[in-house]
């Protein structure tokens, strides 16, 4: 007997006998006449075992042009047949290879992305392999230092108003240092579920732990809840079961991909803040470690899913003042499953090959001491040039040079080579005086 929600990885799919023996004919009538999507099926007669696959007329059509990498005909020549594994370059990135079909909406500032389907929400196998397509692109974490300060600005009613004030703002992207090979892109990524004691959300509204482990069903269940304690974590495939199977109107499916293993002890964070403040800096330091692009949110599809990521409905709700009522009613209603995680590990504990016992720690590529001294210098410029911006190789290659200034870019606009000379001391001459009298206090 099916029920919803149930879960059995043993079974394989249901196929009827008259089916089997006539495979060829039953696939060239499937291609002429597809099965028709079952939308006004009551929920009640929902079953993984028992129901037909999924099938997208539009999906299906352009399933094989999907799958192919795009073509280049502008040197159809330029690529020897022999050496297309080393000369293919795969993409690092998701957005380099374009955006996923399946992608309704990117937010532009952290990269977080919200897929919406029907086939992902009743193909658990489709789903499952989406899921670990988009863990395969990595993070994107970012070191990022900045300082305030504060001015007070008289206006003419006499009364004064503080405003922020940015003295810099600058950027260094950690994505190539969470490969071991970058040109073959190994890397120490892991695909992990959520294990039975973690308080995540379960297809539930609020985070819980699994049933039977630390919460008040462990102790009524009375002696089966050892048993439970020793069982293994749903995997993958069978939370994606689950979300498939789950009647709720309103539900979403998250994977969040993480950097482990990244400054765990705050030092690097310290040494930046010591080195804005060398160069004689009185204000306010913020030394962050924000990460882009770690979060995609799968939809269920529905009018009230399409309707809150719509731009223009969203205002619409500010403006109105009706998110009021809007929000608790999303909140409320949304079951969410937030169990998969992909884990693209900085550094990892060092293990003893004999005894097992931890020994330090081992990294991907570089150690954090070595991007501080890989990326001190260029900082220290940056800063004292009030750099708002990320930072890439040229930087990297003028703070090797003179430490005073290399202003190539603007100087080019200038004629006269005693010009360029006045500029160029010009700027040393205040970052010299920056370093000696200090900048950047509240005034």
């Amino acid at each position: 007997m099916s029920m919803p929600g149930a879960f059995s990885p043993h079974l394989s799919p249901y196929e009827p006998d008259s089916k089997k023996d006539h495979v060829s004919s039953a696939a060239a009538a499937a291609a002429a006449n597809p099965p028709p999507l079952r939308l006004n099926q009551p929920s009640d007669a929902f079953s993984l075992h028992t129901n037909d696959p999924y099938y997208d007329i539009a999906t299906a059509s352009s399933s094989n042009a999907g799958d192919l990498p795009p073509s280049y005909t502008d040197e159809p020549s330029s690529l020897d047949p022999k050496h297309n594994i080393t000369t293919t370059v795969t993409p690092l990135l998701a957005d380099e290879s374009g955006h996923s079909p399946l992608l309704f909406r990117r937010d532009p500032e952290t990269g977080a992305e919200i897929h919406c389907s029907r086939r992902l929400d009743t193909d658990p196998a489709f789903l499952e392999s989406h899921i670990t397509s988009l863990a395969q692109s990595p993070p994107r974490p970012y070191l990022r230092v900045r300082g305030t300060h504060t001015e007070s600005i008289r206006k003419r009613d006499d009364k004064t108003e503080s405003k922020t004030v940015v003295d810099f703002d600058v950027r260094v992207e950690l994505t190539p240092y969470l490969y071991r090979d970058i040109a073959t892109r190994r890397s120490w990524r892991e695909l992990r579920t959520a294990d039975n004691f973690s308080k995540v959300r379960r297809g539930t509204v609020f985070p819980t732990r699994a049933p039977g482990f630390g919460g008040r069903s462990s102790g009524a269940r009375g002696g089966a809840a050892g048993d439970e304690v020793s069982k293994e974590p749903p995997t993958l495939r069978e939370w994606c079961h689950r979300y498939c199977a789950s009647h709720a109107g309103l539900k979403t499916f998250s994977l969040l991909r993480t950097v482990p293993g990244f400054d765990d002890d705050e030092r690097l964070k310290a040494r930046l803040e010591d080195l804005v403040r060398a160069t004689n800096y009185r204000g306010r330091i913020d030394v962050s470690f924000p990460v882009h692009d770690s979060t995609v949110e799968i939809y269920n599809t529905c009018r009230v899913n399409r309707w809150r990521q719509t731009t223009w409905i969203r205002w619409l709700f500010y403006l109105t003042f009706l998110w009021i009522f809007a929000w608790p009613y999303l909140f409320f209603r949304t079951k969410r499953f937030e169990v998969v995680e992909a884990e693209w590990a900085f550094s990892r504990r060092r293990r003893d090959p004999h005894t097992g016992a931890a020994r330090g720690r081992e990294y991907v590529s570089l150690s954090e001491v070595d991007l501080y001294n890989m990326w001190a210098r260029a900082i220290s410029k940056a800063v004292l040039e009030r750099r708002q911006g990320e930072l890439d190789q040229r930087d990297l290659r003028d703070a090797e040079g003179r430490q005073d200034t290399s202003f190539e870019d603007v100087l080019a606009g200038i004629d006269q080579e005693t010009t360029r000379g006045l500029v160029r001391a010009g700027v040393s001459a205040m970052n010299v005086v920056n370093r000696h009298f200090g900048w950047g206090e509240d005034r």
